[in-house]
């Protein structure tokens, strides 16, 4: 629908053309009324009609330099004049300004005027047409261009080689310019792609043809060279040279900079992977294939930075000999609550996984299992589960490409657990009182006495009693009644139980002792607290 606004400082005029021209009927949406020109370019200047329907003389900004300014910021602006004037230099004035009509308010006739709207309106629709059409049209052009280049790149790489002669020459018929003494290549590789999707919400085909444009930008004005779309995270760049060693060190300086280019104007991290230089197609095929179809090879390198790509050899020891040392330690402060100490651990355990360099499969499957036994055990010792299933957590890490976004990752997994075991947690080294919180956590639908847990604990009741209020700002009592109001709200929100079902369920004989302390903790009845979730 096309948009409108009236501008006229003769307040009737304007209500009565709001009121009597039928808008939607001529698929025209009035946006706004104005009293003057300088109040109506204030409001619109930022998205400007289709349509402008205005007086010229008025206070502050007459309707001819409105029109001025809002045909400088849209070039498809339609306009008709409402005048008292009927001079001959307002009128070429309008012609100026390709004014659709000119209307005389004395000879004024809504019939007239709905002919005039309708009229425009057709034309505008005819341009926009014809504009969506072009754009639809260059669009089908890049998309064919850019599927060109990639099959010759696909072509370079896949099929059996031919003389350089030839290959420069299939290049030049799809626009490639080839020809050159030396080719160094790079892989330009957009990091974590599946993260800035989902942050970006775009495209990974828009976010790598951004990206594209960047490079095309810095690297065309410095170098001869050609890019290339080779996957949803990975362009190709042929560096045409003719000494190669006096050039390389400016091939690094405008690879850094296009690295910093991306970070600022896409907030996107990428790194580059250069290959030793290459005469022909078969030895450019022989450089790039590795760099394309082993991304293990990257893994313990640097994000955002420039690397030259050579393979290197994995490990051989056994990751597993550690195995038990690490858990025991992660599963600790997990239980002790110490995300500070925890982290150390990760920042340790990383440091040992760079300083063999295991390989990176093998560090993917230790990961896995780590995280899938501290799952279970969170699951059972405290009646934590995680949001990720064992097919999403394998996914996940799978898709990691190097150890520094798996050590953000894991660091991130953890904090999670960390707030959302926040309520649960003891800030306590003192076994007794982890081993109370732990027997609370897994007896919530039993009812538990101060005495009782002393017992199990084979302590005085009067000194645990002080013990746990030391140590945790919680009477014990208090705290069975929080984990046990937990619960409460967990099955309100995630089961069908009903509030005496629930109070019954908790270890409560009394229903209104329990309505009465849910409402007091929780601040509304249980009831209510369904309704609300």
């Amino acid at each position: 629908m096309l948009t409108a606004i009236l501008v006229d400082d003769d307040y009737p005029v304007l209500r009565y053309l709001s009121q009597t021209v039928t808008w939607s009927a001529l698929d025209i949406e009035l946006i706004g009324c104005y009293s003057n020109g300088l109040e109506a370019w204030e409001a619109t200047q930022l998205s400007p009609p289709d349509i402008v329907i205005t007086d010229i003389g008025m206070p502050k900004m007459n309707g001819i330099e409105l029109l001025q300014k809002l045909r400088g910021i849209n070039s498809n602006l339609r306009a008709v004049i409402l005048s008292c004037h009927n001079e001959f230099h307002f009128a070429q004035q309008a012609v100026k300004l390709q004014v659709n009509d000119y209307i005389l308010k004395e000879t004024l006739d809504v019939g007239h005027l709905q002919q005039v709207l309708h009229k425009i309106s057709a034309d505008l629709n005819t341009v926009k047409k014809t504009s969506a059409e072009m754009l639809l049209y260059k669009r089908k052009e890049s998309l064919n261009r850019v599927a060109l280049r990639e099959k010759f790149m696909k072509d370079t790489l896949y099929q059996s080689s031919a003389n350089k002669e030839t290959w420069v020459e299939q290049a030049r018929i799809q626009g490639i310019t080839l020809n050159a003494k030396y080719y160094i290549p790079m892989v330009v590789t957009v990091n974590r792609m599946t993260n800035v999707t989902l942050t970006r919400k775009m495209n990974d085909y828009t976010i790598v043809f951004a990206v594209e444009n960047i490079l095309q930008e810095i690297l065309t004005s410095q170098h001869r060279c050609e890019i290339f779309q080779h996957s949803n995270n990975e362009l190709i760049v042929l560096f045409c040279c003719e000494e190669p060693d006096k050039e390389q060190q400016l091939l690094n300086y405008s690879a850094k900079q296009s690295i910093s280019a991306i970070h600022k104007y896409l907030k996107i991290s990428v790194s580059c992977f250069v290959g030793r230089e290459a005469c022909n197609q078969d030895e450019i095929r022989k450089i790039l294939l590795p760099m394309l179809k082993e991304p293990t090879q990257r893994f313990y390198l640097s994000e955002s930075t420039v690397h030259l790509f050579e393979k290197v050899a994995f490990s051989d020891l056994d990751m597993y000999s550690e195995y038990s040392r690490y858990y025991s330690a992660i599963n600790d402060m997990l239980a002790l609550n110490q995300p500070k100490e925890l982290q150390a651990v990760l920042d340790r355990w990383v440091d040992w996984v760079k300083s063999n360099r295991f390989h990176p499969g093998d560090v993917k499957e230790w990961t896995l299992q780590l995280l899938l036994e501290l799952q279970l055990k969170t699951k059972i010792t405290l009646q934590y589960q995680t949001d990720l299933s064992e097919e999403k957590l394998y996914d996940v890490i799978n898709s990691i490409e190097t150890i520094d976004h798996l050590q953000q990752w894991m660091s991130q997994y953890f904090e999670q657990i960390f707030r959302k075991m926040s309520l649960v947690a003891v800030h306590s080294k003192r076994p007794e009182i982890i081993k109370a919180q732990q027997y609370v956590i897994q007896h919530v639908t039993e009812k538990i006495t101060l005495e009782d847990m002393a017992g199990y604990l084979n302590l005085n009741s009067s000194y645990f009693s002080r013990l746990f209020k030391r140590e945790t700002d919680y009477n014990f009592i208090e705290y069975v009644n929080m984990m046990k109001l937990q619960k409460a709200k967990e099955l309100l929100q995630q089961s069908n139980k009903t509030v005496e079902d629930i109070s019954d369920y908790l270890g409560y004989a009394n229903k209104s002792y329990f309505i009465k302390l849910f409402k007091r903790e929780i601040g509304m009845r249980p009831s209510e607290y369904s309704a609300w979730n």
